[in-house]
């Protein structure tokens, strides 16, 4: 049988590993172990499809999954993370970004290879990256990443940079909705215009429906919305943005990177524009502008 490969194709590579799996089933029966292991599985699977990534594999107490870009790997293992937080058993997370080859069922290489040893060398709820994934991550995450050493990984020749991210998962908010005593504490808002609307949301707010529907919070009267087009929430502490539509929904971030989500998610971080079923430019009238800051609280 002849497989067909894809060399060189570059990608964001995640393994994610279920801590102690094998202590688990000493402890416990067969039955509550594994539930307890797919459990965390099952969250490891959601995030990655949630975040347009896909999962190449599952060994039982982890995953192995692929994923367009660092932010998406990113996001995926935050998220992660954050449904798991304070719950047993736990989960270590290792990612980075590279060339890989590419099979019909399975993705091989140094790549590959190099995310699975910082799998293996993340702690307990930890998320480990290489420093050519902190350089590709969009500007608003690389503050909630800490450089941990530089040292050659097990199978290595060449010494990496790791990173992990700054604290728990959660504290991947810390630079948006906290500053320091002397400033007081500040809430998190977005601030959505459309056709002269303004439509103002904080991190208390409930979900906003935004659609052709008259019941939705943001309506939007263009032939590529659908009827419930998308919803916007706070996801993780973030605003985050998920397409139910036929068409997709399209974003551009103040970088001007054009993003096209497909009953997925993407948290919006600074600024930029939201468009429904079509490219902003291709129908300017009904593009809905956002732009996320802060307000003191007290």
């Amino acid at each position: 049988m002849v497989v067909a490969v894809r060399s060189g194709e570059s990608m964001a590579v995640m393994f994610a590993d279920v801590c102690d799996s094998t202590r688990l089933y000493q402890v416990l029966r067969d039955a509550a172990a594994h539930a307890l292991t797919n459990r965390c599985v099952r969250q490891i699977i959601d995030a990655t499809e949630r975040y347009s990534g896909m999962v190449v594999k599952t060994m039982g107490d982890g995953a192995l999954s692929t994923f367009p870009s660092a932010d998406a790997a990113y996001c995926a293992a935050a998220h992660i993370q954050e449904a798991l937080r304070g719950t047993e058993p736990r989960v270590r997370i290792g990612f980075t970004i590279g060339p890989v080859i590419v099979t019909a069922d399975d993705v091989f290489g140094a790549t590959v290879n190099l995310a699975s040893r910082l799998a293996a060398l993340a702690s307990p709820g930890e998320i480990l990256m290489t420093r050519a994934c902190v350089d590709a991550l969009h500007p608003a995450y690389r503050p909630n990443t800490q450089r941990l050493d530089k040292a050659v990984v097990k199978g290595g020749i060449d010494a990496v940079e790791i990173y992990r991210t700054l604290g728990d998962p959660e504290n991947v908010t810390v630079t948006a909705f906290q500053v320091d005593g002397s400033a007081g504490k500040r809430r998190g808002i977005l601030i959505l215009t459309h056709r002269g609307r303004q439509l103002r949301l904080d991190t208390d707010s409930a979900p906003v429906l935004i659609g052709r529907d008259g019941g939705c919070g943001l309506i939007v009267n263009s032939d590529w919305a659908s009827r419930r087009h998308a919803t916007l929430e706070i996801l993780n502490g973030r605003f985050t943005l998920t397409d139910h539509s036929t068409n997709g929904t399209f974003c551009v971030d103040d970088s001007q990177q054009l993003m096209m989500l497909k009953r997925e998610a993407t948290y919006l971080l600074t600024s930029g524009l939201i468009s429904l079923g079509i490219a902003p430019a291709e129908d300017p009238d009904n593009v809905i502008r956002y732009r996320y800051g802060t307000i003191d609280t007290d």
